[in-house]
């Protein structure tokens, strides 16, 4: 006997034929293509809230579950050469800390950090390709595509990447953006 809902964690897309797709499981739609620019997390704000695709203008950034709710965990560029997102979704090619192509970058929410030594100062990301960090001086996808990690919202670009805690996590704070808006009624 099956209980509680077996269509839990089940996306239901549909590409709107208009640069963007709607998850009528959730009651969102997304930015089909992100525009390819790194930002930091209130030029990432700024974008999101100002754009304007297929006629509407209530973009945003998405918060940490609504963003984590589209990683397709089936996918990712270890397994299928691919980000881990629906392929119906675009997603920029980067190039990791060393210049190697193949990777795939993280994006923001809107989601702040209220701890830590800096309180409000770091914003929750989702890695979309590897979670890398450096480790005895190896590049390696310590994390897994589809982690949720937080790095400082702002700092000079030429700064990064750097390498940070334990398993030297790659924190980049130029990240990248995947616009959402509530579907209306």
């Amino acid at each position: 006997m099956v209980r509680g809902n077996t269509d839990y964690g089940k996306n239901n897309f549909v590409d709107n034929n208009n640069g963007t797709i709607s998850d009528l499981a959730t009651g969102l739609m997304w930015q089909k293509t992100d525009d390819g620019i790194a930002r930091n997390w209130e030029e990432a704000l700024y974008y999101a809230e100002n754009l304007s695709l297929a006629s509407f203008s209530d973009w945003r950034l998405p918060n940490a579950k609504e963003l984590q709710s589209i990683v397709d965990y089936s996918r990712s560029p270890q397994t299928t050469n691919s980000p881990a997102i629906n392929p119906m979704f675009a997603t920029t090619e980067i190039n990791d800390p060393e210049g190697n192509p193949g990777h795939f970058p993280f994006f923001w929410t809107s989601t702040t950090h209220l701890d830590g030594v800096n309180p409000y100062s770091n914003a929750v990301y989702i890695a979309f390709g590897e979670g890398l960090g450096r480790m005895n001086n190896n590049l390696l996808d310590v994390h897994g595509a589809g982690c949720q990690r937080s790095d400082p919202k702002s700092g000079n670009i030429n700064d990064y990447p750097q390498y940070h805690g334990p398993q030297g996590d790659v924190r980049y704070v130029y990240n990248y953006v995947r616009a959402v808006r509530n579907i209306s009624k």
